[in-house]
C-alpha cells in the first residue's frame, strides 16, 4: 500500500485508498479484474487499444523523456560514443524500472 501521495494525484491517491480497504497487504487491489476486461474497456475508449499497447507506449514515451533529459543536461553531441551508450543504458533501466522489469548493472557498465 502507498504511504504517501507519491505525485500520482489526490484523486488516485484516495481511489487507492478505497479499494485497499479490508485487503490484506498480500492480496492484489484489483483481484477481480481479468486481463480480457482490461482489454475490453481499453478498446471501448480507443479502437485497437490494449494493455501491451498502452504499455509499450508508456515505456517508449519514458524512454523518450529520459533520454532528453541527457540532451538538456550535457548535449549528445558533446559526448563520447561510449557516453552514449552509458546514457541510453540508464535511461533504458529507467524504463525496465516502469515496466516492473529487473535491469541490473552489468559487469561492462561498472568498468
Amino acid at each position: 500500500l502507498y504511504t504517501e501521495n507519491n505525485g500520482m494525484g489526490e484523486q488516485v491517491y484516495k481511489n487507492f485508498e478505497r479499494f485497499c480497504t479490508k485487503k490484506k497487504s498480500t492480496e492484489d487491489v484489483f483481484d477481480d479484474l481479468t486481463p480480457s476486461d482490461l482489454n475490453a474497456h481499453l478498446k471501448s475508449i480507443m479502437d485497437g487499444l490494449t494493455a501491451k499497447v498502452f504499455r509499450t507506449y508508456n515505456a517508449s514515451k519514458t524512454l523518450q523523456d529520459e533520454l532528453l533529459k541527457t540532451e538538456k543536461r550535457v548535449g549528445w553531441k558533446r559526448l563520447t560514443a561510449a557516453e552514449k551508450v552509458v546514457e541510453y543504458n540508464n535511461a533504458n533501466r529507467e524504463v525496465a524500472i516502469l515496466c516492473n522489469h529487473q535491469r541490473s548493472v552489468s559487469k561492462a557498465q561498472v568498468a
